[in-house]
């Protein structure tokens, strides 16, 4: 049994509570989704269960947390780990060695389980998860959803009694999200108790006993599972959220079309991490400005890399890029280049969001300007002094897209920038990228969620191993 009586949880440098009189009581084999928009509190709730909360987390915490028979407040870690396991938004914040077989075993190592019965666990947690395949594959050559996968399973192996989740499907294309589906079911058809926070709905459909809405820090409601999934789709639109099976919007109004002279040309663009395996292969494509090209396909068919080879960080082995019909090189494309990470922990920098966002030109009062807009559209008006690192993963994606905005670049490259987002965000962002587009820039965004491609892109290309097809957004099948 999991038990929150009258939570109150205020982050050190926050204005106001996260969890607000927040009560909750699981039973023991429920699967709970955990949902709301960007910032109503549900990844505090998984931080108070795994014992994140007090002990890692520096915030003030009112109320009584049990988790089975620990009192969060006073067990350590280790015992609470033993009782919970957490899985996190990206797994390679968790993992400690460079094999999928070593990785599975070190939780167990670190509690001193025997060889023996160690060995007897790993070869179960593959044949019941579905990764026997896996097990001799190096860490770094697996997809986002073979690593979610690898996650889970270091955990499973431990046999715990209950399975913690923070947005596991935030950085999966839809085959990774069908992987992870499985091996919840696994966890569910076994008696486990899962909680698992999200905003992508759909996967979790038919496998959620209960559905738990929050809002500004406070539960707002307790669906059954069945109940929640089938509102209408006006109903999670208007709460901000995505609908677990929406279609499609249609293109955005007043959108423009590619220009008639492109103003990036790459030619033949090929690449190779090692000689025999290819990653690339004579690869062209246009892009004017005004024009957002989005960029969709499956994990591993080298999406992040031909961002990385236009905006001049990865050198091709063959082929040109032309900018307004001039040859230019890697630096030059650099200066002229802005990137948006799917890890944006990688680019902030400033100990606090306004300083993040004024660091990257001179002081100006239209900098300032700037930068004041942003705090209000991106709704981080309340986390100006807060230090970039304490945000949620969705307050740090918009932190990184505002950078965007602040930019002077005349290429923006956004890579899975709806990572972490709720709906109202996610529309937010399209808008945003969308305006980028107004002001002449061109763009180029990665991403597996294809209404926002549908709402945000001029053009997609949908790249695969034959190659790469070019059309628009309706042409794609999206």
């Amino acid at each position: 049994m999991i038990q929150l009586q009258n939570v109150q949880v205020t982050y050190r440098h926050r204005r106001r509570p996260s969890l607000r009189n927040f009560n909750l009581a699981i039973r023991p084999g429920e699967f709970v989704l955990l949902t709301g928009k960007s910032g109503c509190g549900k990844t505090t709730v998984t931080r108070l269960i795994n014992g994140l909360i007090p002990h890692f987390f520096d915030a003030d915490l009112q109320g009584e947390i049990a988790v089975g028979a620990l009192n969060t407040k006073t067990a350590s870690l280790r015992d609470l780990a033993r009782q919970a396991g957490s899985v996190f938004q990206d797994p390679r914040s968790q993992f400690f060695t460079l094999h999928v077989r070593s990785e599975i075993a070190f939780p167990s190592e670190n509690y001193g389980i025997a060889p023996d019965i160690m060995q007897v666990r790993i070869s179960r947690t593959a044949q019941e998860l579905e990764l026997a395949e896996l097990l001799s594959k190096s860490i770094f050559a697996l997809s986002s959803g073979e690593k979610q996968k690898v996650a889970v399973a270091s955990v499973y192996a431990l046999e715990p009694d209950m399975y913690v989740l923070d947005e596991p499907s935030a950085n999966l294309d839809a085959d990774g999200s069908v992987q992870l589906r499985a091996v919840l079911k696994v966890l569910k058809s076994k008696g486990c108790t899962v909680i698992i926070a999200e905003h992508r709905l759909g996967y979790l459909q038919g496998l959620a006993d209960r559905v738990i809405f929050l809002e500004d820090g406070q539960l707002q409601a307790d669906f059954s599972g069945q109940k929640f999934f089938a509102r209408p789709d006006s109903w999670f639109r208007e709460r901000g959220l995505q609908p677990p099976a929406s279609g499609a919007p249609p293109p955005a109004a007043g959108r423009r079309m590619a220009a008639a002279v492109p103003f990036l040309q790459a030619a033949n663009i090929s690449f190779a991490y090692q000689r025999d395996q290819p990653v690339l292969h004579a690869v062209s494509l246009t892009a004017g400005r005004g024009e957002v090209t989005g960029i969709m396909g499956q994990n591993g068919v080298g999406k992040s890399t031909l961002l990385r080879i236009l905006m001049g960080l990865e050198k091709a082995g063959s082929g040109t890029i032309c900018l307004a019909g001039r040859a230019l090189g890697r630096r030059e494309r650099r200066q002229r280049s802005f990137y948006v990470m799917q890890d944006v922990d990688y680019q902030l920098f400033a100990p606090s969001v306004w300083e993040e966002l004024l660091l990257g030109g001179p002081a100006s009062p239209d900098r300032e300007a700037q930068a004041e807009y942003c705090l209000r559209f991106f709704e981080l008006d309340d986390y100006r002094e807060c230090h970039p690192a304490a945000l949620s993963g969705g307050q740090k994606q918009r932190l990184a897209v505002a950078l965007a905005w602040m930019s002077r670049a005349e290429l923006v490259f956004f890579d899975e920038p709806t990572s972490g987002l709720d709906g109202d965000n996610m529309d937010k962002v399209s808008r945003l990228i969308r305006a980028l587009a107004r002001q002449g820039r061109c763009i180029f965004v990665i991403t597996h969620d294809a209404a926002f491609a549908a709402a945000t892109c001029d053009t997609i290309l949908l790249m695969g191993a034959d190659g790469i097809l070019t059309g628009r957004p309706e042409q794609a099948g999206i």
